[in-house]
């Protein structure tokens, strides 16, 4: 209970930062998150399928997982991005991330209360209008609970800032550069050993929902 309690606490006060710090006009992440501060583990990969839908656009994406190490990972995402809007069209987004898991749940030595994780991420939409490009670093926390069942139930949370750069088309302005902050919290249900779902809410430019699957694939 005093780590949920605990969890809670954090979550409520990123939200708060993100608030305060959260600069009016920001296009937001287009692909949220979508993973705990855990590393999927050396040699590992995963495929997984997710979608969002937020307050400026609607995204669906796959993305490629490996394991560098027991405790780096990374990825590789592909999709569409859809504004919100009349006569808008879908348009193609890529995106990496990097991850690095220095706070480990289960090291009985050291007895963390959770998993905390490091990274840093590009993402890249050129829209009708404007390309845009999200580069940044970020935390993740992560806290694992095993139910009655025998599956894992994971909750964690992110705090990301990042660089907004956005170049307009077709219009005598130059580009834009901000510092952005953002969060998402969400959680990891291990529904089999291969198999993991995936929701979220991302507190950002496109505030929303964001759902997945992923598939160990190799």
């Amino acid at each position: 209970m005093q780590r949920i309690l605990a969890f809670m606490f954090v979550t409520v006060l990123l939200a708060g930062l993100n608030s305060n710090l959260h600069a009016e006009g920001s296009v937001g992440l287009a692909t949220g998150n979508l993973t705990t501060a855990d590393a999927c583990g050396f040699g590992l990969g995963y495929t997984g399928i997710y979608a969002g839908y937020g307050e400026d656009a609607a995204v669906i994406f796959g993305a490629v997982t490996y394991g560098f190490s027991d405790y780096t990972e990374g990825r590789i995402k592909f999709g569409f991005s859809d504004l919100d809007g009349a006569g808008t069209n879908p348009e193609i987004l890529l995106g990496f991330d990097l991850k690095y898991k220095f706070m480990d749940y289960y090291d009985k030595m050291r007895n963390y209360p959770c998993d905390l994780a490091v990274g840093a991420f590009l993402e890249h939409v050129s829209y009708e209008y404007a390309s845009l490009l999200e580069l940044g670093i970020n935390m993740i926390g992560s806290i694992p609970y095993r139910l009655n069942s025998g599956h894992r139930l994971i909750p964690y949370s992110r705090i990301n800032l990042r660089l907004e750069r956005s170049k307009w088309q077709g219009v005598a302005r130059e580009a834009e550069s901000n510092y952005r902050i953002g969060l998402n919290a969400g959680a990891k249900y291990e529904l089999t050993s291969y198999i993991n779902l995936y929701g979220e809410f991302q507190l950002d430019g496109n505030s929303g929902l964001f759902l997945g699957a992923e598939l160990l694939t190799f």
